[in-house]
């Protein structure tokens, strides 16, 4: 599995490798079997009978030609990784497109991404997660989300003290040629999300969670792309019960809900159905400031501040007016919003 996790390990490379160890093994073991054969040859019965170290070693033996067996195929290797308790990514349709055949005819064909299930995922963790402590400061210092007055007043968490709070995080990334002329054509966009209170800095804290091509994002929007994200983020604020494993017995109601959606400006203001050009307009996610007036005001202090309530309002009035949104700065619907 380790091969799996290297950034320059490709599907074939990990097969290459398995066929070459695999036949390394098969070579060194025939070679010892036939050499231990001899060697027996040469034992008196008395010694060759009841030997329990000669019996383990021919049992080890005859295993270890078996290693690879049901690793021997990308499909094998996947089904046994699975059995293990690995989430496996799903592919879902965002859409379509009509592509072009060699022989000039059009064909319909659907458009993909890759979900890495939410549910299976924080069940697989759940143990480790729910010994998290929430711990607060008592010298009024904001130290963590803990600490924040929409913690402490929220009346889900309240209600369910032990619910997971999660953070989602997206960014593109240029995996090919990001400097060429043709750069931008694989560019992906990534969705990641980890948990408050854990040590969120470490790699195995943040876990990926959806990934498409940053072109599908700009022509399928949003919703399209976040859709099994939130039919899973509805389903833990409802609570799902966890199935334990190799047993009926029903597991604890594990539940969750999404508290932060964090992106640099581009990201943020794209997830926000906001204003993603920087050089003017209303582009601001905290006031109503233009790029005019940015240029004379380095803050929001004296400028109308957006809240939740007015971003709503605003996303209503450009979904029934478009040319609305030059005065507010909002383009289109929030699919994560409530």
């Amino acid at each position: 599995m380790e091969l799996y996790t290297k950034g320059n390990a490709t599907s074939k490379n990990v097969q290459h490798t398995v066929e070459s160890v695999d036949a390394l093994i098969t070579t060194t073991i025939s070679q010892v079997d036939t050499l231990l054969a001899r060697f027996v040859g040469t034992l008196p019965d008395a010694v060759i009978k009841d030997n329990h170290a000669l019996k383990a070693l021919t049992t080890h033996l005859r295993h270890a030609h078996g290693s690879f067996v049901d690793l021997s195929t990308e499909y094998q290797r996947m089904k046994y990784f699975s059995s293990k308790g690995m989430v496996l990514p799903e592919s879902y349709k965002i859409g379509e497109r009509h592509d072009v055949r060699s022989d000039g005819s059009n064909i319909k064909v659907n458009v993909e991404a890759q979900y890495v299930p939410l549910i299976p995922m924080l069940s697989k963790y759940y143990d480790y997660y729910s010994k998290l402590h929430t711990t607060q400061r008592t010298d009024g210092i904001l130290a963590s989300y803990f600490d924040a007055s929409k913690f402490k007043t929220s009346a889900f968490h309240s209600e369910n003290p032990s619910a997971l709070r999660l953070i989602l995080y997206h960014d593109d990334i240029e995996v090919a040629n990001p400097l060429g002329s043709r750069a931008g054509v694989h560019k992906l966009t990534m969705f990641y999300y980890t948990v408050h209170g854990q040590s969120d800095s470490k790699l195995q804290s943040i876990h990926l969670a959806i990934v498409c091509h940053a072109s599908d994002v700009k022509e399928y929007g949003y919703a399209s792309i976040l859709k099994p994200f939130i039919r899973d983020l509805k389903a833990l604020y409802c609570g799902v019960e966890i199935q334990m494993a190799n047993t009926s017995v029903p597991g604890p109601t594990m539940m969750a809900t999404l508290e932060h959606v964090v992106g640099d400006n581009l990201a943020a203001n794209a997830i926000l159905g906001m204003n993603q050009s920087f050089s003017g307009g209303h582009f601001c996610r905290f006031c109503y400031i233009s790029g005019d007036e940015v240029h004379a005001s380095t803050h929001c202090r004296n400028q109308r501040r957006r809240s939740e309530t007015s971003h709503r309002l605003d996303v209503d009035r450009v979904l029934n007016k478009p040319e609305l949104s030059s005065t507010c700065g909002v383009n289109s619907h929030v699919p994560l919003m409530k």
